[in-house]
């Protein structure tokens, strides 16, 4: 958690007040974006090494000028040039059965304690530069300046955990000078700091036990319906705490005027599945459709006869939730979860293309609590590949067995 300690909160609280007294006197983005950036790399560095952040700050040049070039030329070579570099280096630095291969030479300081990242959401600036890159290529980026996409990369309310908020809506804000709205920001900022805390603070303490280890349970219950009981407290956990976090982040960027898009809409009353990855983690999901699963749509087509269009979707599905488990991190039981999901948008696709349109009773009351319920059930048995090693999953496998 951001802030997790008393001196992050002062320091946050301090350039807060500042950033806002200088809004208040000056019209001047410029100068606020230097003040962002100062107020972004002095509270970082309570969390990192200076190196860290001179690294990433040099990568942030390299994509930003790959971004200008882009702009002003399309090139398909350097785009995807530059995204396999960046992709492959953060791929390096993420997982540790590639870090164990390199023991020396080139990519050496990739393990070098000046790159000790692991306080710092290092995916979601993956995201970020990926992002760029893309909308350069389209011609898609309104305002190029590179202190703003500094500020873009480095912002701290979101740089650990997101949400993922796009260059175009962060320049928008960051250069928006209508302080009544920004007044109206500020207290609302507040609120959403406020029911953050409580679910981080107030709650998940009191269930994080009982959610991350079933054990805790056996000593009352048998061990099946401790794995149940501990999978609908994992549930729960996983909501609070990111969505709590979630709740954070958006009210810390409030306080300076900034609308950070929301992450999290109410995802446990769904549906089906397609419609709780739109509620659930959204700019992650925004972004896995925007940069996997429709350029995948397009691989499979040249691919597949368009005629088989279900099929497609099935497999794009499939591709982009292996990619998404991967994503989440090296250990054989991510994939099992990516998996997981992939197979049940994949089932729900064909669900609702070739049978529900043929069932009457579709649109009823009853249907509906059916489809909430089981896609709760479904979302909260796949928590148990998310929260669980291999070597514990075939623990639980006995059991149940």
């Amino acid at each position: 958690m951001l802030f997790n300690n008393y001196s992050i909160f002062i320091c946050f609280v301090t350039f807060v007040l500042i950033y806002n007294t200088v809004k208040l006197v000056s019209k001047s983005i410029a100068l606020r974006n230097i003040i962002v950036l100062a107020g972004n790399l002095f509270i970082l560095l309570t969390l990192v090494k200076e190196h860290t952040l001179i690294v990433i700050a040099v990568l942030c040049l390299l994509v930003f000028l790959v971004g200008k070039v882009l702009q002003n030329k399309s090139s398909r070579v350097l785009l995807f040039t530059s995204l396999a570099l960046i992709i492959v280096l953060f791929s390096i630095r993420n997982y540790t059965y590639i870090q164990e291969s390199i023991a020396s030479g080139i990519f050496s300081f990739l393990n070098a304690p000046i790159l000790s990242v692991e306080k710092l959401g290092l995916s979601y600036i993956l995201f970020r530069f990926v992002h760029y890159l893309v909308e350069s290529y389209k011609n898609k980026i309104q305002k190029s300046n590179f202190i703003t996409f500094l500020n873009y990369i480095f912002f701290f309310p979101s740089i650990i955990a997101g949400p993922i908020d796009t260059y175009n809506n962060f320049s928008f804000w960051i250069g928006n000078n209508k302080l009544k709205y920004h007044r109206a920001l500020f207290f609302a900022g507040i609120t959403r700091i406020f029911m953050g805390a409580v679910k981080t603070i107030g709650v998940v303490p009191y269930i994080i036990d009982y959610a991350t280890d079933y054990t805790a349970l056996t000593a009352n219950f048998s061990p099946l319906l401790a794995i149940f009981i501990s999978l609908l407290a994992y549930s729960a956990y996983i909501y609070l705490d990111f969505s709590g976090y979630s709740d954070i982040a958006i009210g810390s960027a409030y306080l300076i005027g900034i609308k950070t898009p929301e992450n999290f809409n109410n995802p446990y009353i769904s549906q089906n599945l397609s419609e709780f990855w739109k509620r659930w983690h959204i700019t992650f999901s925004m972004f896995l459709k925007l940069y996997v699963f429709k350029p995948s749509i397009l691989l499979y087509n040249k691919l597949i006869n368009p005629k088989h269009r279900l099929l497609v979707t099935v497999l794009c599905y499939l591709t982009t939730f292996v990619i998404c488990g991967i994503w989440h991190g090296d250990k054989i039981n991510f994939l099992y979860w990516g998996l997981w999901h992939g197979i049940g948008l994949a089932v729900n696709k064909i669900w609702s293309v070739k049978i529900k349109p043929r069932m009457p009773f579709s649109n009823t009351r009853i249907y509906l609590f059916i489809s909430v319920f089981t896609t709760f059930i479904y979302v909260t048995i796949g928590w148990v590949f998310f929260n669980y090693s291999e070597e514990q999953l075939i623990i639980l496998y006995n059991l149940i067995i």
